[in-house]
Formats: C-alpha cells, structure tokens, sequence
C-alpha cells in the first residue's frame, strides 16, 4: 500500500475498516443530503406563494349607476377588486395597497415582485356591461424580471386567475340584473293581462247592463199594454156617455111632442130656458175638462169632436129655449117634462162621465207601468255605463302594461349583441408588462448557471491543486505570503475560467454584447471571490472542504433566488439567503443581463468581494492555526 492510501486509510486494519465505513456513509450520505436540502427549500413553496410581496395602486374612480325606476347606485369596483385581493382567505401574492410613485419604487428596489394598477375608468367599465355600449375593464401588473424572472409568470397567472374569478362575479351580477329585467318585462306583462281581465270583467258589466235595459224596455212595453187598455176603457165610458146624450135627445123630443100644452107658462118657459142654459155652461165646463183629460190621438179627437157637437147642440137648444120662450109660452108644462126627460139624460151624462173617469184612472195606471219601465230602463242604462268605465279603465292599464314592456324590450335591443357577449363573457381582463425584460431562455441559463458555472470551477480548482503542503506550512515563509501564493495560482485559472464562461454566455446563450464590459468584470470578480471561498474550504476542512462544497452548492441555488421570488422559500432558507456567495452572483447577473447596472450591480459586487476579503481571513486563520500559535502571532506581527 502506498503512503498516500496508507494516510488515507489508517495504518492499522482496525483503523482502515473504521474509515472506509466513514468514507461509504458518507459518499451515500452526500445525494440523501443534496436531495433533503432542496425538498426542504423547496416543499412549502406552493403553501407560500402568498408570501411574494405585491402592490397595489387603485386609481379607480367612483361612479353613479341610475336604475330604471330612478334609484342610484353608488360603484366602487376598485374597491371591492382590492377587498378580494387583500382578503387573506384567498390565495395569490400578499397584496398591499401603495401608490404609484412608492410602487415603481419598490418595484425596481426589488422589495415588491408585482405591482397591480386598477385604472381609473374600472368602474366605469363595470357599469358599462349594462348599457348599450360595454366596454371591457383592463388591469395591467407590472413585473421585473431583474429581481424575479418567474415572478412575471407567476403574476400572469395569478392575474389571469384573479381577473376570472372577478369577471365570473361580474357576469353573475349581470345576469342577474338581466333575469331581474326579464322578471320586470313579465310583471308589465302580467299587469297587461290583468287590464285585459279588467277588458273582460267590463264587456260582461256591459252585456248584464244591456241586459237590463232590455228588460226595462219590456216593462215600458207592458206599460203601453196598460195605457192601451185604459184607453179602451175610456172608449166605453165615452160611449156611455153618447148614449145618455142620446137618451137626453129623446127626452128633449118628447119635451118638444108636448110643448102645444104649456101655453101659458111663460114663467116656466123661462125657467126652463134659463136651465137650459145653465146646462148649456156647465156641459161647456165639463166639455173643456174633458177634452183636456182625453189623450192624443185620433180616438181622443173623435171624443172631443163629439163633445164639441154636443156642446154646440146644447148652446143652440139653449138658443132656441130663448126663442121658444118667446114664441111659446103655452107650453111650460111640457118643458117641464122635457126638463125632467133633460135631467134623466143628465143623469146618464153623469154616470158615462163616471165611466169616462174610470178609463182615465186605468190611463194614469198605465202611465205608471210606462214610468216604471222607463225607470228600469234608465238603471240598465247606468250600469251599461259602469261596465263602459271598467273597459276603459282595463284598456289603459293594458295599453300601460304593454308601454312598459316595450320600453324594457327596447332597451335590450339597443344592445350590441356580439360586442356585449364578447365584454360579458370576459369583464376583466389583465395586461402584463415585464419592466428589464429577460427574453430568452439563454438569458435565464447565463444569469443562473454562469456563477454556479465559476463555483464549479474553483471546486474543480482545489481539488486538483493542493493550495498549501505541509513542506510550505513548515516553511519560514509568512502566513499571508503562503495564502496570497496559494490564492494567485487559483486567481489565474479563476480568471481563465471566467473568460470562457462570458464568451460562452455571449456567443452561444445569446446575451447581447453590449454588456461585455459588465459581464466579464463582474464574472472575473465572481471567480476570485469563489476561489478565495474555496480556498478557505480547503485549508480548514480538508478533502472534506469539497464535500461541504457541493452540499452549498445545492443550498445556494435552493437559496439563492433570481428565478423565483425567495419569500417561496422555508424561513430558515430565508435567513440565511443575504449571506450566501450565489445570491449576490446570481443577483449581480441578472440586473447586467436585463440591462438594470449601477447601484444595484456595485451592491452584487460588494456583496461578493466583502465575502472573499472574510473567505481570505478565515483561509489566514485556518494556515495560522495549522502552523501554531507562533506562526499566527508571527503573522499578525508581519501584518
């Protein structure tokens, strides 16, 4: 066995077993130990998206939505988009509220991996999706790619998420009021069909009234039977009372057939023609009254006329009573008998008189039926009119009903049918803008994998150059001597190395030339930093050193950030991130190849060199300890 895996193993067999079982464990403890560094970065990072610091700056401007029955609404969708976003229950980035100088401010600082504006016109835009013209709401997040290159993604989906989410509470609000002016258009048509009911109720009100009228106008007809029955009574009564005034005539004639026997009576004479006279007045009288009481029509002038006759017959008897008294006065005692004949036709005159009111009574009767009727026939008539009153009442609550449901209908035609279901199908919508854009998948490579690239190397390094044997630590040479010698043969392959890599990352990952100048300086600063890391490694802890190498490797890229935002990142990993050589590494890159520079570069870079210039001290601490105390004072003293 050589020397060399004699050290190695021990030199006795016991020693030799005890270390191979070292070295076995540890070879199969090494890929255990990368792969549980990374799960436990990484396994919480889906639990943790809602740690990715975020803001957001609403502009959104309030406005006043005027319903159809004049009622107002007041519409904050900005706020309410706020409301949901900052609500912890949900799930997403942790959104905060800022404005738009603190934002872009955070934004470029890297305190702040998204910033989401809500335009000023949101509400408006909301509120339009009801009217004639809808227009779609806009968001836009804005990321940088200089801090986070998968932030830009992330809030991409988080926004399209989002905006889904609102949009679908949007549409359902929408919908909602559209059913709701459906439901209004069948309540106005309801009200239609309830004034044709009304229609219906009022026709049958009119039809119930003329059917009454109908009625009244039979009443009216029996009435007239009535009159016309009483009038054929008064036809009999009248002749009756012809034929007493024929009956009087007879008198009269026999009157006359014994007049040759009052001669001499001349006082009879006269009182029997101052009778006749007065009998003459009185028929007169009673003619007028008569002929008063009598209807119209040809039956009633025939009873007048004849009445007329008989009092014209009795003014002449009257005259000629005057002229017999004069020329006969012998014949008072006939008169006499005449007058008592006179006054037995009288006393039929009265009793056809009495028939003749008898049909003037069963007249009046009938007038009264007539009367009746007419009456009935008058409140037919009026509850005809009440049915008219219901029909129109019911036509215009129908006319109203149907206004209204036009009125609504018009307004759903004034609509836009495609623009309206394109805006309603998708209300929000999201737009991304990427400030220091990284567009290329040869960009993300070089940010990531030029500095592991450079720590690789300066393992590789060390683990082909011993920096410092035992002959030298034995030497009277100085601490720093020998680890700033040991350093410089690193530095020279470091700085060969970092040269391929940029031409590397410039030829063949695309990046532009115009950052060469950044690029190979902060790739050469890079590879002097790591080398002097490894070195450290090596002096203190040996071939284990390499070991311990690459399990920071995998904590570093776990750690380090640039593609992903760290907060994703388990605390612990959190912690110890601002301390690890690749954060700075990867974070200088990414802001040279996105095109960022200047501050946020010389703090990367001082970053970098603060931990080689203590990588440095710790590799003099380590050779000093290694040499002895004498050493280390002799150094310290040297300076």
């Amino acid at each position: 066995m050589s020397a060399r895996l004699d050290s190695l193993f021990g030199r006795t067999r016991s020693q030799r077993r005890w270390r191979f079982g070292a070295i076995i464990v540890g070879v199969l403890v090494v890929p255990l130990a990368v792969a549980g560094l990374v799960t436990g970065g990484l396994a919480s990072a889906n639990d943790r998206l809602d740690t990715v610091p975020a803001l957001i700056v609403n502009n959104d401007e309030m406005v006043t939505a005027t319903a159809a029955d004049g009622t107002e609404t007041q519409i904050l969708a900005g706020r309410l988009l706020v409301t949901q976003l900052t609500d912890p229950d949900d799930a997403g980035f942790d959104w905060q509220l800022s404005n738009t100088d603190e934002a872009t401010e955070a934004l470029e600082a890297g305190t702040a991996y998204a910033v989401l504006t809500i335009p000023n016109d949101f509400s408006a835009s909301i509120n339009s999706i009801s009217g004639s013209d809808p227009q779609q709401a806009d968001l836009n997040i804005r990321t940088d790619d200089a801090h986070s290159y998968l932030a830009g993604s992330a809030a991409q989906s988080v926004g399209g998420a989002m905006t889904d989410a609102f949009g679908r509470a949007i549409t359902e609000q929408y919908l909602k009021g559209f059913y709701a002016n459906l439901a209004g258009m069948g309540g106005s048509l309801s009200s239609a069909a309830d004034g044709a009911t009304k229609v219906s109720d009022g026709v049958a009100s009119l039809a119930g009234g003329l059917d009454q009228l109908a009625s009244g106008a039979s009443s009216a007809a029996s009435g007239a039977a009535d009159a016309a029955s009483g009038a054929d009574q008064y036809s009999s009564g009248v002749a009756d009372y012809t034929n007493g005034v024929d009956g009087l005539a007879g008198g009269i004639g026999e009157l006359n057939a014994q007049a040759g026997g009052l001669d001499g009576i001349s006082d009879g004479v006269g009182s029997y023609v101052g009778n006749v006279a007065a009998t003459s007045t009185g028929f007169t009288q009673l003619n007028g009254a008569l002929s008063a009481a009598l209807p119209p029509g040809p039956q009633g002038d025939a009873l007048r006329s004849e009445l007329a006759k008989v009092d014209a017959g009795l003014q002449a008897l009257a005259a000629g009573g005057q002229t017999l008294a004069q020329q006969t006065t012998g014949g008072i005692d006939g008169l006499q008998s005449g007058i008592a004949s006179l006054a037995t036709g009288a006393s039929q005159l009265s009793g056809g008189s009495a028939a003749l009111r008898d049909g003037a009574d069963n007249l009046a009767s009938g007038v009264g039926s007539l009367s009746d009727g007419l009456s009935t026939l008058s409140t037919g008539t009026a509850t005809s009119a009440s049915g008219a009153h219901q029909l129109a009442d019911g036509a215009g609550t129908l006319a109203t009903g149907l206004t209204d449901g036009a009125t609504q209908a018009s307004a759903i035609g004034d609509i836009d049918a495609d623009k309206t279901a394109s805006v309603v199908s998708q209300p929000v919508t999201v737009s991304t803008d990427r400030d220091n854009p990284i567009e290329t998948i040869g960009e993300v490579i070089g940010m990531v994998f030029v500095p592991v690239g450079l720590w690789i190397g300066a393992l590789a390094i060390f683990l082909l150059l011993r920096p410092i044997t035992a002959t030298a630590l034995q030497s009277t040479a100085s601490t720093r001597r020998l680890v700033m010698r040991s350093l410089a043969r690193a530095a020279g392959l470091a700085i060969a190395q970092a040269v391929l890599v940029v031409a590397l990352l410039h030829t063949v990952l695309g990046v532009t030339w115009e950052t060469l100048p950044a690029t190979l300086s902060f790739a050469v600063l890079m590879a002097l930093a790591f080398a002097a890391i490894h070195q450290f490694l090596t002096v203190a802890f040996g071939r284990v050193g390499i070991v311990i190498s690459l399990l920071l490797v995998i904590v570093q890229l776990t750690s380090a950030g640039g593609i992903y935002p760290v907060e994703i990142l388990a605390v612990p990993y959190q912690v110890i991130t601002p301390y690890l050589p690749l954060t700075w590494a990867v974070q200088g890159m990414q802001q040279i190849i996105a095109g960022v520079g200047g501050a946020s570069v010389a703090a990367a870079a001082g970053g970098l060199a603060a931990l080689g210039l203590l990588a440095l001290l710790g590799s003099l601490v380590a050779v000093a300890r290694k040499r002895g105390a004498r050493s280390w004072g002799f150094a310290l003293a040297r300076g």
